[in-house]
């Protein structure tokens, strides 16, 4: 669940934007912000004609480098307020295009269509124009959108990232039917007397602020020549400016200089700028409900203290706390068709529920934070990871421990991510200076299991090394155990021999012992201590013998060479593995044979479990796991689980042609195995 600290955070900005709400009833219902509520939104959905509202609105923004993060909270804001069909045309460069995929497939947002179009080779045709702006190159693109966006778009609205949408955006879109011929334009004053003050780009009057656009593309394509429209511009300016400070604005804003009639005026509610200069007080005055959208165009962004500017922050920070599954409602009926899509709210019951993980989407944002990690060889290693917010203090921990790349798939609400960046940024020095963890966030979802096995795929599908070492969290490494597996892989080569090396896993019980970091002191601490006193013992000895024991730790004592083992029923070890291994099953959801399975599978697959001699982690001791609970506690938790490992295990046979058995020789894997299977025979008999 959503910690409660979350949700006072999210209440919080829902009373102040109620409170205003209930103040402004006889205005506009577009004048502000209001929670987000579905039979309000078909209540104001039922003042437009059907037609109006099916009619799909194209929007366009620049999505380059590490955007994702930096563009959510306006997504977040214009879906809230949307009500049409949309389709938003992203321009993006390798690395954007990837995240973007993967960010809008599982959002899996109701009539909301992507294209992307990835621009990187467009970029040398505007880099060679001298600019200040903090945004570089990616500040001229808006010069380029003719060359870059298909021919059959007549018009698109194009945004920046840094907009927060108070209003609808079908406002906007509805203006382009009132501009003349002539206009090609549609553009908001600009909001500070920055072109007035000397050495300035050429502008009529204030000028125009690119922030927000109407672009009407088939006016262009066929009543000018843009690209030479901006390229006389800039080389008739450049002679005396040598600069662009504001990039693309400046440009655009010499062209309607020498020709005014290409623009329309939008007014300037459209587009209230939060600039360390602005004027926008003499846009809305007193009535601050009136704003239909706020663009932070500071460089100082969310941060800028200007007038009325914590009233408009408040806004902005309600769509970065909001849920961003209640976006995923459908708000009427168009002739969009449907998609179908696995629901996790229709669990009736617990089965369902683990079913409805197998195909399940749930909203993940991939490379949350800044990413470089390029230095890869033949036998690098990715650590590979995944946690909840309550686990973040552990994974501190081992990356202290593990100086190779991390891939770290964390589960979270919308509302944990402004603690996660401080965590990361500000609290931790030891995670705020490592440029080689990808960060990819699965976002919770209140009617599933913890999504174990989705979030351990999250993390593997996105390694760019070799080799993975599939671990646990709540682990600490020996010493310079990055180095050695890098070696012990060099000396096995095991990917050509279908090998798994296994890293042995030990525990330790009590809460302030301090590990050990090399062999020598392990096998001390062993010796020391013998049953349930030891210090340190093989992991979970007591509680799931069968979990470890095929790792032969009597023999790995005294091993100098790795040496292989066989496969046991519910053997679970951490190995390090070539990254094209299978992904897990992800029906296998909280606690309960998520690892297990994949071990089965390798084996099914013909992998070799390889043990290293002188590799190890240890465990250290935390409170249990809801998961962990929820299976001691409720029994048909554990029947469904016991049917779940059926219905794989069959899946298995057939897939590969092997046997298995949910019986290990004269035992049961469990007690309610018999209980599951009659389960499964039953539904499969009434075809369910």
């Amino acid at each position: 669940m959503v910690s409660a600290l979350c949700y006072w955070r999210l209440l919080s900005r829902i009373s102040v934007l109620d409170a205003h709400n209930r103040s402004q009833l006889n205005r506009s219902p577009y004048s502000m912000p209001r929670v987000l509520s579905v039979d309000s939104l078909t209540h104001r959905a039922q003042g437009r004609d059907e037609g109006a509202l099916c009619e799909t609105i194209h929007l366009s923004l620049v999505c380059m480098g590490q955007c994702t993060r930096h563009i959510t909270p306006m997504l977040k804001s214009l879906l809230h307020h949307r009500q049409n069909p949309l389709h938003f045309h992203l321009i993006v460069d390798f690395a954007s295009e990837k995240m973007l995929n993967k960010f809008f497939d599982t959002w899996d947002l109701p009539d909301v269509k992507y294209s992307c179009y990835n621009a990187q080779y467009e970029l040398p045709k505007v880099a060679w124009i001298p600019n200040s702006h903090y945004s570089g190159v990616y500040s001229f693109f808006k010069l380029l959108y003719t060359d870059v966006l298909p021919k059959s778009l007549e018009k698109v609205i194009v945004l920046d990232s840094d907009l927060t949408f108070l209003s609808d955006v079908a406002e906007l879109w509805s203006m382009f039917k009132n501009m003349t011929d002539e206009q090609l334009l549609g553009l908001v004053e600009n909001e500070s007397n920055w072109y007035y003050e000397a050495d300035r780009w050429p502008a009529l009057g204030r000028g125009f602020n690119t922030g927000v656009m109407l672009l009407n593309l088939r006016k262009i394509h066929t009543t000018t020549n843009w690209t030479l429209l901006w390229r006389e511009a800039v080389n008739f300016n450049i002679k005396k400016l040598t600069k662009t400070s504001l990039g693309d604005q400046d440009v655009i804003n010499a062209i309607i200089h020498n020709h005014p009639q290409i623009v329309y005026n939008i007014g300037c509610q459209y587009n209230v700028q939060m600039s360390t200069q602005t004027l926008a007080k003499n846009c809305y005055g007193q009535d601050m409900r009136s704003v239909k959208i706020i663009h932070w165009n500071s460089p100082r962004k969310y941060a800028v203290d200007v007038k009325d500017a914590d009233f408009f922050r408040n806004s902005h920070l309600f769509y970065v706390n909001i849920d961003g599954n209640l976006l995923k409602k459908k708000l009427h009926r168009c002739y969009t068709p449907e998609i179908a899509t696995t629901s996790l709210n229709n669990s009736s019951n617990l089965c369902v529920s683990f079913h409805a993980m197998a195909h399940a989407k749930l909203r993940t944002h991939i490379y949350y934070m800044d990413y470089a990690y390029n230095q890869i060889d033949a036998f690098d290693v990715t650590l590979v990871l995944q946690l909840s917010m309550d686990r973040l203090h552990f994974f501190e921990r081992f990356v202290k421990y593990w100086e190779g790349p991390i891939s770290a798939a964390i589960y979270l609400s919308d509302c944990e991510l402004k603690e996660l960046e401080v965590f990361i940024q500000e609290y931790s020095s030891t995670l705020s200076m490592r440029r080689n963890i990808g960060y990819h966030l699965v976002f919770k979802h209140d009617s599933a299991h913890y999504p174990v096995n989705y979030l351990r795929n999250v993390a593997l599908e996105h390694v760019n090394t070799p080799y993975v070492f599939l671990m646990d969290v709540d682990f600490v490494p020996m010493g310079d155990i990055y180095q050695h597996l890098r070696q012990a892989i060099k000396l096995t080569n095991p990917y050509p021999q279908k090998k798994c090396l296994v890293v042995p896993a030990f525990e330790t019980a009590r809460y302030r012992a301090s590990p050990p970091r090399t062999k020598m002191a392990l096998l001390a601490r062993l010796r020391a201590g013998r049953g349930r006193d030891a210090d340190v013992a093989p992991f979970r000895l007591q509680e799931w013998p069968k979990g470890h024991r095929a790792t032969n730790y009597s023999r790995w004592i005294d091993a100098t060479k790795p040496y292989e083992v066989d496969w046991e029923p519910d053997y679970e070890p951490y190995l390090v593995v070539h990254r094209t291994v299978p992904l897990y099953d992800t029906r296998f959801s909280g606690f309960g044979w998520n690892k297990v399975s994949h071990i089965v599978e390798l084996r099914a697959q013909g992998f070799k479990a390889v043990v290293l001699p002188d590799a190890f982690v240890v465990h250290t001791t935390h409170a249990p796991s809801a998961g962990i609970v929820a299976f001691r506690a409720n029994k048909y938790y554990r029947i469904c689980l016991a049917q779940i490992k059926q219905e794989f295990l069959n899946d298995l046979t057939r897939k590969y042609n092997v046997s298995f058995d949910i019986v290990s020789g004269k035992k049961k894997y469990d007690e309610y195995a018999d209980i599951a299977k009659n389960l499964f025979l039953n539904e499969a008999k009434d075809g369910v």
